[in-house]
């Protein structure tokens, strides 16, 4: 089975509809990874290692839908490929000290990182490729695509995030 490769060219990048299609050249992964970035930007963009642990359980357990059709996607395959990616190249920031007020003590969580970036690009070379990932990465969290991920899989998440945890072992999460 041939592996994805990834482009990363000016081209590739702009005609990406956001970070993850730049990053992720597997379909499946990235299909996983969409579904993380919806639950995590519905749990305010930073959540427990227990929170991330359920979700990856679900994932395994095939009880989200993508495209209308069942989508599953191994725990090993989540921690190892998926979130090892995001941590690696700092989309996602692990053991994020947080005070948790009802429990009077520090948890340490996932967290996104939104990059502090110029207004304009760097010239050329790298820099310039780099500016327009993190670009696409901030806007997914600054609501500037909110619909891109979600209109792109033909998925939705329920508004209440005080109940998605609640609702993903009732199939409740996504509503084609």
């Amino acid at each position: 089975m041939p592996t994805a490769r990834l482009n990363f060219s000016e081209e590739t990048i702009h005609a990406a509809s956001d970070a993850l299609d730049i990053i992720l050249p597997n379909k499946k992964t990235r299909d996983a990874a969409k579904l993380f970035v919806e639950w995590l930007k519905n749990k305010g963009g930073s959540a427990s290692k227990n929170a991330v642990s359920n979700f990856a359980d679900e994932l395994q357990n095939g009880s989200m839908m993508v495209r209308n059709v069942p989508f599953s996607y191994s725990r090993r395959n989540f921690y190892l490929t998926l979130l090892r990616t995001l941590v690696s190249l700092g989309f996602i920031q692990r053991n994020v000290p947080i005070w948790d007020s009802a429990r009077k003590q520090t948890v340490y969580v996932y967290s996104r990182n939104i990059f502090d970036i110029p207004q304009k690009p760097p010239s050329v070379g790298f820099w310039r490729l780099s500016y327009y990932v993190c670009r696409k990465w901030n806007d997914i969290f600054l609501e500037k695509a909110q619909e891109n991920i979600s209109a792109k899989l033909g998925l939705h998440l329920e508004p209440d995030s005080q109940n998605f945890s609640h609702h993903l072992g009732q199939n409740k999460v996504l509503v084609p």
